[in-house]
């Protein structure tokens, strides 16, 4: 009995494996088909996909390619490209010279570089002052071209003193190829300055140890310099000197033998082009064992800027406002450089407020500088005023310090010349009315 239950036992596990195995397998079988199908449906899918979008090779896109837009060029890509432009050539008169040929006539010159390409050119001028234009450009004078060196001349209603700026602007012969340009504008004016460096080489030469090879001949003739070219470059005055090297000849007598019985000549010399003004430039000295020091030993203390006038410049305005302009400059100048103990300088507006010189106020210590005079026997006591006063013109010596002061000498090889020259340049030009302010603006400093 219980081996016949275990053979049917056995007997209905392997049907049941069997039909199982069956099962499975068909199982199987139908999921591979069903996978089968899937991926082919997809490999299909891509390929139609694959179809549309393959790109084309370069030749089959140069054979079909549509044509590119046509497109409008711009105003811009019209244009000549700037490689095939001319370039205009500037045509611009930089080199303008200008002279004071008399209290009513200031001319103007410039040269002919450019006549090739202009067919006129136009002179102008405008109002200058205070260190800047004072009015509009106005149209003087119109000159072809073609006359070589080019000489126009500006005649003034009067000889009352004018500052102006010039200027020489162009009209070119063919604007395709050249472009005018503003000319340079350079100043102006009606004012002439005789300039007198006093002595002549190696005149009053310091002897002492520190002398600081200083000789007074030899610095009057820096400081002249210094102010013939500051008058012409930045006010436009034109000047002339009794001297431009160490020797000076007049009416043929020469240096010492000038200075010893004829030195009237040195201001009367200031009458030979209509000056308006006579300075001699000088510095100054005192009595020997002055305040019980040695001569060239002395304090600064002692320095003071002195402004003598001839009687002519007495009675001139305008000789009163360039004295009092130096003075205040100057003593500025050297308060601030360590060169004195004061720097203020007492100013004068008339003939009344002059002081006398003495040698007790020259050498007096701690005290200011000012407007004096000198006489003798009612005439102006130095030679080169009684000149200047003798022809009418308004005349004055600068002693602008001590030399007898050691720090002097010794800043005088360090720029002293260019700083006292620009306060004497301002100061004239203060007196005939460029300038507003009585005190310049400036930071002194050494010019070395």
């Amino acid at each position: 009995m219980k081996r016949h239950t275990l053979i049917i036992t056995l007997l209905l596990t392997g049907v049941f494996l069997c039909s199982f195995s069956i099962l499975y397998y068909g199982l199987t079988k139908m999921q591979e088909a069903r996978y089968a199908q899937e991926e082919t449906e997809d490999n299909q899918k891509w390929t139609e996909e694959q179809g549309r979008e393959e790109p084309q090779s370069a030749a089959h896109m140069t054979q079909t390619a549509p044509p590119e837009e046509t497109k409008t060029p711009t105003e811009e890509e019209t244009e000549t490209p700037a490689a095939e432009e001319t370039e205009k050539q500037p045509v611009r008169v930089d080199e303008v010279r200008t002279q004071r040929l008399s209290p009513q006539c200031i001319q103007v010159c410039w040269n002919s570089d450019f006549d090739a390409n202009v067919e006129e050119y136009i002179v102008k001028r405008r109002p200058f002052s205070n260190g800047e234009p004072a009015g509009d450009w106005e149209a003087l004078t119109v000159v072809k071209s073609g006359a070589g060196e080019y000489i126009a001349e500006d005649h003034l209603p009067s000889a009352v003193p004018v500052q102006y700026e010039y200027r020489v602007d162009v009209k070119t012969a063919d604007d395709h190829m050249y472009e005018p340009k503003e000319g340079k504008a350079v100043l102006a004016s009606n004012v002439m300055v005789c300039i007198d460096p006093g002595h002549f080489a190696g005149k009053n030469a310091a002897y002492s140890i520190d002398s600081f090879g200083y000789a007074e001949g030899d610095f009057t003739l820096e400081i002249a310099l210094c102010l013939r070219d500051i008058l012409k470059e930045t006010y436009g005055i034109d000047s002339y000197m009794t001297r431009e090297s160490g020797s000076i000849i007049l009416d043929g007598y020469r240096d010492q033998e000038l200075d010893s019985g004829h030195i009237s000549l040195r201001g009367m010399y200031a009458a030979s082009r209509q000056s308006n003004l006579f300075v001699s430039i000088h510095t100054n000295a005192n009595n020997d064992q002055a305040n019980g020091y040695d001569t060239w030993e002395q304090p600064t203390a002692i320095n003071k800027t002195l402004v003598f006038l001839n009687q002519t410049a007495m009675e001139s305005a305008e000789a009163l406002k360039t004295a009092n302009a130096i003075g205040v400059n100057l003593s500025r100048a050297s308060y601030e450089l360590g060169l004195s103990t004061v720097g203020e300088f007492r100013t004068v507006t008339e003939p009344s407020q002059l002081r006398q010189w003495t040698d007790g106020y020259n050498d007096s210590l701690n005290e200011m500088g000012t407007v004096v005079y000198r006489l003798n026997d009612g005439q102006d006591y130095y030679g080169v005023l009684r000149g200047a006063a003798s022809e009418g013109i308004p005349g004055m010596i600068i002693e602008h310090g001590l030399h007898t002061i050691p720090e002097v000498r010794k800043t005088a090889g360090e720029g002293l010349a260019q700083v006292w020259a620009r306060a004497d340049a301002y100061g004239i030009a203060y007196g005939f009315g460029f300038m507003k302010d009585l005190t310049m603006e400036e930071e002194y400093e050494n010019e070395q």
